[in-house]
């Protein structure tokens, strides 16, 4: 066995875990189930705690560069009445700004730091099971490729294979009872709303769903970037979702959002591609490691991406990971160990965070929505901003003189 780190996922998780592993001389090996794309989902938001990891790697001002830094949130009911109006000042309380950004330019930003750094990415390399010997790890593929390793990290997301080996069958994601909706569309159709310089995100609640837009920088121009959640009691199988048209969402969702205020109808009108998915969440795992092998991001704490932290949280674990090898004279299970218990407790009460967060994007009657109208009003311009402080404030240290 040589001295070679195994991870499945080519992901923000797996990439930035690869990246920095690098640093550490470990020979690294990304392993993703998928083709490579470029086409990779809609829009995210890289919060000041994620922005802190990547400007660790050296990346903090090409995300900057290739988004839209975040200054304002607006909070509207689907009238366009304004529920609170808060400037989150995050440069000056957290050295770095949030920055909302096309997940696919996030991807490539990740990516191209990887192959600049020499770390192969195999494509096409769906796990099928792992096996463990006393000097490492062997992973083996569907294709009936294997390789092997000193240790192995599963970063492949919310349908973790590697969690099967970790901790079994239980528990599963469970699906939220939320679709997840995004695109993209031109900076036009928001133009009556445009503020330079300022950029704020808006997020409309409603009797029936959520809809958020803000804008970003994609394909080296001004667009912007939009989210909506659809109440939906049973979960739709990812089959059903993929032979979906995107006229066929756009239908539904014009439907869904009829009469909201402008512009929400008229980016929907202007998008040229849309994306669907189902929202998943996770309950606690009983454990995040076994023996060599250990789990982060969502194969660890899958979470809904009603925090915003999702791409964050999957950035600090990579980074933590790689500073407790660094820092930690310990065998590899050890470490993995200290891993978990330094990190489960945040993780999952972001986790919990966001699912309180969505189960106020479902359906209510309009007496409900008056009453949830009337709380968000009095409670966001208090809590929106301090309410985050113990999210963003996170940083970890990354000593290069330790051991």
């Amino acid at each position: 066995m040589t001295n070679k780190v195994i991870i499945i996922g080519g992901g923000i998780a797996g990439a930035s875990a690869g990246l920095f592993l690098k640093r550490l001389n470990f020979e690294v090996e990304i392993y993703e189930a998928y083709e490579k794309r470029t086409d990779i989902g809609g829009g995210l938001q890289i919060a000041p705690n994620g922005m802190k990891v990547m400007e660790e790697l050296g990346l903090a001002d090409v995300v900057l560069k290739k988004g839209v830094e975040c200054s304002v949130m607006q909070f509207l009911n689907e009238k366009g009445k304004v529920l609170a109006r808060v400037k989150q000042n995050a440069r000056e309380k957290y050295g770095l700004p949030p920055v909302n950004i096309a997940r696919s330019t996030f991807h490539e930003i990740l990516i191209h730091e990887v192959e600049k750094n020499g770390i192969k990415i195999h494509y096409k390399k769906r796990l099928e099971r792992i096996i463990e010997k006393e000097a490492g790890v062997i992973a083996i593929f569907k294709d009936g490729t294997e390789t092997s390793g000193t240790f192995l990290i599963g970063a492949d997301g919310v349908h973790s294979k590697t969690r099967e080996y970790v901790v079994g069958n239980s528990p599963k994601p469970v699906y939220t009872g939320l679709l997840n909706v995004g695109g993209f569309a031109p900076a036009s159709s928001i133009d009556e709303q445009r503020i330079h310089n300022e950029y704020p995100t808006y997020f409309t609640f409603g009797n029936k769903g959520f809809f958020g837009y803000t804008m970003c920088n994609k394909n080296n121009g001004e667009e912007v970037m939009w989210w909506s959640n659809i109440p939906e009691e049973k979960e739709m199988p990812r089959e059903q979702l993929r032979l979906l048209k995107t006229e066929e969402i756009r239908q539904e969702l014009l439907f869904l959002h009829k009469n909201w205020h402008p512009p929400i109808e008229h980016i929907i009108q202007q998008s040229s591609s849309i994306f669907i998915s189902n929202i998943y969440d996770i309950d606690s795992l009983p454990n995040w490691s076994r023996k060599r092998v250990v789990l982060i991001g969502d194969a660890a704490h899958a979470m809904s991406p009603h925090a915003g932290q999702g791409a964050s949280v999957a950035l600090e674990d990579s980074m933590y990971v790689a500073k407790l090898i660094k820092d930690l004279n310990l065998p590899i299970e050890g470490i993995f160990k200290h891993f978990e218990a330094e990190r489960k407790e945040r993780a999952e009460k972001i986790m919990k965070t966001a699912r309180r967060n969505g189960s106020g994007k479902k359906g209510v009657s309009p007496i409900s929505s008056w009453f949830r109208d009337k709380i968000l009003s009095i409670l966001l311009p208090v809590f929106a901003g301090k309410g985050q402080d113990w999210i963003y404030n996170y940083e970890i240290k990354w000593d290069e003189n330790s051991n």
